[in-house]
């Protein structure tokens, strides 16, 4: 992957993990059910060991 292209992906994860975040506040606040901010915390979690050891590699 380039830079170019590996700053791309990077972007669009920030966007999806900014709407996550938003996501996850509205269901601990209790607008959304609360189902959806445990659906977003696995997400995030997986999201984190799937990009951290696609960088060891």
């Amino acid at each position: 992957m380039s830079e170019v292209e590996k700053k791309q992906a990077y972007r669009i994860l920030l966007v999806i993990v900014i709407l996550l975040a938003v996501l996850y506040t509205l269901g601990v606040v209790g607008i959304l059910p609360f189902e959806v901010s445990e659906v977003v915390t696995v997400f995030m979690v997986v999201l984190f060991f799937v990009l951290r050891f696609k960088e060891r590699k």
